[in-house]
């Protein structure tokens, strides 16, 4: 069990701040950049970049705390929600589906295979650019051609 402790809480009564009170929570240890989102009792994973927490619900989300300790073990970089996107360096599609949220669970990436197919699941406005350093295959299984809807 993970146990972070606050100036404020241990001020008041010395109880600290427990990992449950973080179980589903997006964090930041306040001198650092990185946001680590704890999505299970006792898995964790690394957001990515601003896009991808833009993505979770933003910065708003975000709990900052004076030294993070997470819960349980690290399964490394966080998956992307479901949807389409594209490295905004690169001009390959890929749509994200069914499970796959939570690292290392789901199997469904595919690439879209051409512009009218692309028009065919909606068009380009619901294509999400990301970094190029972006890891969007995190957390889905092998890759495939999609299939027309």
């Amino acid at each position: 069990m993970i146990v972070l402790l606050s100036a404020a809480s241990m001020a008041m009564n010395s109880a600290p701040v427990q990992a449950e009170d973080f179980a589903g929570a997006f964090v930041r240890q306040a001198d650092k950049p990185e946001v680590m989102w704890q999505y299970a009792p006792d898995l964790y994973c690394h957001v990515q970049n601003e896009t991808q927490m833009a993505l979770f619900g933003g910065f708003g989300k975000v709990k900052v705390v004076p030294k993070m300790a997470m819960a349980g073990r690290s399964t490394g970089d966080c998956g992307w929600p479901n949807g389409f996107y594209r490295r905004d360096n690169e001009t390959p599609v890929f749509k994200l589906s069914g499970v796959g949220l939570v690292p290392a669970i789901g199997p469904n990436i595919c690439h879209v295979v051409n512009e009218t197919q692309m028009a065919l699941f909606g068009g380009f406005g619901k294509v999400q650019p990301v970094p190029p350093t972006s890891d969007i295959a995190r957390g889905r299984g092998g890759m495939t051609e999609c299939a027309n809807p």
